[in-house]
């Protein structure tokens, strides 16, 4: 197994990054198997079908490990509940490796097996996309998504040659249609009679369910006529298509993979008839509190064209446009509004150029589109808006609408009185170096580079572009190095976005300095960065921000526009401009902690979101069910993470029913206490920590506490004692390191603790630029297998401090060099 933590961050390091490829046997855990075998929590690979009708009851074919004694299905709402009525074991054949291509290990896996879930789903239940997890005694899976609907079902049979091109299925509408496009380059077609005036609305319900499938829809007279597609060049993988039937007959619908991929994962729900359905609305949102009016777009919305809404005044960022829009039918999609706190005004057209700029007062919201053109040749809708602000005045400037389903991709800048751009920072090269090995996508944080040796942790990179800076450098020449990101999406500088970066582009190690400033010339670039942002970050996707700070008391200009030169009545925006606020949002991983009996488990605590002045953010954890407890836990300024460790009493009962759990965090912003809770989006009901048997692995260090100088090296003595019969090799991570420090020295198979072995000494080196600092790290000890589990050590805490309190601080089996 490649555990795949690659020291993304220089809290959470790897110390066995390529383990020895090694043949295992599946394991079993059911008390008569060999003591030897680990214990492995339960997992989910697939649900099969992948949804059904609410008001019903209906019986799911699960796929997992590990699935025996199920005492309990938790499911993210209410009106859903179920049970396990049977469990099979499912044979399976463990193929030796292949020589030079099978490169990962083999580790223990759980019993693979499959398992009857029978859920019943209210009448008056939410429809939509849900989740559930399923309870063993060994832990609660991970979440797997199926759908509610509210129309009939039609399954496609797999194996029949009804449902091709040649011989489409007849089916009956409205109908929620179900298969699977079994085969690369397959098509599924469905027959069914359409009068003059319906208007038909085809959505695909796939990707969100975990399918590989990216669908094209066709919609074709009885005579092979094309008459409308959808699924092309949208962004979204499920398409959506509607259309007005010109006449009485038979239509027919086909879908396909537009990759011209298939098999069994390239499964779809797919909805028709004639179906509610919201394709726009205005404005994109409303001030809370305040009652307002939004008007919609669709059909058969059943003559509706304004909804009146009632935000509340707080607590929440939107509000779902009502149900009842679409008559006795729920609609297709959940369309959200968004709430804000700031002043609500339209866009004033024409406002075109500078000098028809609308005049703002701040704080503000600007409902607007970009739309206007009349004729062929004419330059595409941009908007103008005019501002005053203070020198040093900060204001944040923010853009929704990719967001919000607009097709809007915004680009915005801030240019002076004069219309002219507003130089931001001088950003000066000091080396050179390049990428190799393979294109990288906008989104991926790893880079390899041709040289890293003039090169630092936190550095800045300029990357076409793009200003980035470095997260963690590898000590192996053959691995990335690791720029910063956030939830796994790589992070751009002042305005900056992340870009495709082709082999060979020019890489360069940068100085960031005042605008003007005097820059001597070394025969690399300079560039010039101004007050503009294309797409926002992780958070934001297309849409666009900026922190802008007034560099002199005067009036402002806001250009706003399409990036692509595109407009039209669905390129909506909502432009808010008004002081800048700090906050931040958090993640919390993993969301349901599985915590051993008399041992621990980590929870790791990262920003995902920041934005403004950094404090100390303190972690705590609601609702742990009785005999666990939560180490303190702090992310410091100038950090992204942190660790909470919980830990069982060894009397804390297995019978335990798992609680749903609270991540916060707490932040002191400005005097105020700013609360912000963990995985909000993934609902709150299936975040719950369990309690499983005692732990195969107890780790601990010969030291509580180290100190390491700027510069210097120390080294860590680790202990691994096994238990329950486990034999196996235990590979160890530390996290929690301060910026700065790292594991050096561990060779392609990281501090791997043999099978022979119960202890390891590994390497920390401090940084020549590492701060002084005082914070708990934790070596972790990880028992692999296909679900892998974690077990920490007690805290040590490592100082990093001057030279001239080392040799009083440090203590045990720490060596400073």
């Amino acid at each position: 197994m490649n555990i795949k933590w690659l020291a993304r961050s220089s809290k959470v390091l790897l110390l066995a990054a390529v383990p020895v490829m090694a043949l295992m046997l599946a394991l079993s855990l059911c008390a008569e198997e060999p003591v030897h075998s680990p214990i492995i929590p339960p997992s989910i690979s697939s649900i099969s079908p992948a949804g059904m009708e609410r008001g019903k009851t209906a019986t799911f074919d699960i796929e997992g490990r590990n699935l025996s004694g199920a005492t309990k299905v938790f499911f993210d709402a209410p009106g859903l509940s179920g049970k396990i009525t049977q469990i099979s074991d499912v044979s399976e054949k463990i193929a030796a490796p292949r020589a030079g291509e099978d490169l990962g290990a083999q580790v223990p896996l759980g019993k693979k097996q499959t398992a009857a879930l029978e859920v019943t789903v209210a009448s008056d239940a939410l429809p939509g996309i849900h989740r559930f997890r399923i309870k063993t005694l060994l832990g609660t899976t991970n979440m797997m998504a199926f759908a509610v609907g509210t129309l009939p079902e039609v399954h496609l049979p797999a194996k029949a040659p009804m449902g091709s091109t040649a011989m489409p299925a007849n089916v009956a509408l409205p109908a929620t249609l179900i298969g699977n496009i079994g085969a690369p380059g397959d098509e599924n077609s469905y027959q069914f009679e359409g009068k003059a005036g319906d208007e038909i609305v085809f959505q695909v319900e796939a990707s969100r369910l975990g399918s590989e499938l990216k669908s094209r829809l066709t919609l074709s007279s009885s005579s092979g006529q094309v008459l409308a597609k959808a699924g092309d060049h949208e962004n979204n993988v499920d398409a959506v298509l509607h259309y007005k039937l010109k006449s009485d007959g038979k239509y027919t619908v086909s879908i396909t993979d537009r990759d011209r991929g298939g098999g069994k994962d390239y499964f779809y729900r797919l909805n028709a008839g004639q179906l509610p359905y919201i394709t726009g609305f205005f404005p994109l949102g409303v001030r809370g509190g305040e009652a307002a009016k939004v008007a919609i777009q669709g059909v058969n919305l059943g003559g509706v064209r304004e909804v009146k809404l009632q935000p509340p005044v707080s607590g929440k960022d939107w509000v779902t446009i009502p149900a009842a829009v679409g008559g006795s039918l729920h609609q297709l999609n959940d369309t959200k509004v968004a709430i804000g706190n700031e002043p609500e005004i339209l866009e004033q057209e024409p406002n075109n150029t500078i000098a028809q700029a609308q005049a703002l007062t701040l704080p503000i919201t600007v409902n607007g589109h970009i739309e206007g053109r009349t004729k062929v040749g004419e330059n595409p809708d941009e908007d103008y808006f005019r501002f005053r602000a203070r020198k040093g005045e900060q204001l944040s400037i923010d853009v929704a609408a990719a967001r919000l389903g607009s097709k809007l991709d915004s680009v915005i800048e801030i240019l002076d009185a004069q219309g002219k751009e507003i130089p931001r920072v001088t950003i000066r090269c000091l080396n050179q170096t390049t990428t190799t090995l393979s294109d990288r996508d906008s989104r991926t944080v790893g880079i390899r580079l041709v040289a890293t040796s003039e090169l630092r942790e936190g550095d800045y990179l300029m990357v076409g572009d793009e200003l980035d800076r470095i997260e963690f450098i590898p000590d192996q020449p053959d691995a990335d190095t690791i720029l910063k990101g956030i939830d796994d999406l790589r992070l751009a500088y002042l305005g900056t976005s992340p870009d495709v970066h082709s082999v060979n582009t020019p890489v360069y190690k940068v100085q960031i300095v005042p605008p003007g400033a005097d820059v001597p010339s070394n025969g690399l670039p300079v560039f010039h960065l101004t007050w503009r942002n294309d797409d926002g970050g992780p958070g934001y996707g297309a849409d666009s921000k900026l922190d802008f700070v007034a560099p002199t008391d005067g009036e402002y200009f806001l250009h706003l526009k399409d990036v692509r030169g595109m407009e039209g009545a669905d390129f909506a925006y909502r432009l808010t401009i008004r002081d800048a606020v700090s906050d931040y949002r958090i993640k919390a991983e993993p969301s349901n902690p599985n915590i051993p009996r008399g041992g621990s488990t980590p929870v790791t605590v990262s920003v995902v979101a920041r934005r403004g002045e950094e404090s100390p953010i303190d972690v705590d954890i609601k609702g742990l069910p009785q005999g666990v407890s939560a180490s303190p836990a702090t992310i410091q300024p100038g950090q992204d993470s942190t660790v909470v460790i919980l830990t069982a009493s060894e009397d804390a009962s297995l019978d335990t029913r798992p609680t749903p759990i609270e991540v916060v965090g707490h932040a002191k912003i400005n005097g105020r206490d700013v609360i912000r809770t963990a995985n909000q989006d993934e609902g709150m009901a299936l975040q719950l920590a369990s309690i499983t048997p005692p732990p195969d692995v107890v780790v601990t260090t010969e030291t509580k506490q180290a100190s390491i100088e700027p510069g210097k090296e120390i080294t860590v003595t680790l202990h691994v004692d096994r238990h329950n019969g486990f034999k196996g090799r235990v590979p160890c991570f530390v996290q929690n390191l301060p910026p700065g420090v790292r594991v050096v020295n561990v060779g392609l198979n990281g501090v791997l603790v043999t099978e022979a072995q119960s202890s390891r000494t590994f390497t920390l080196r401090a940084e020549d630029w590492a701060k002084p600092i005082s914070q708990p790290i934790y070596v972790v000890g990880v028992v692999e297998s296909n679900s892998p589990t974690m077990h920490p050590s007690a805290p040590v805490v490592l100082s990093v401090v001057p030279e001239t309190q080392t040799a009083s601080r440090t203590a045990g089996h720490v060596q400073n060099r």
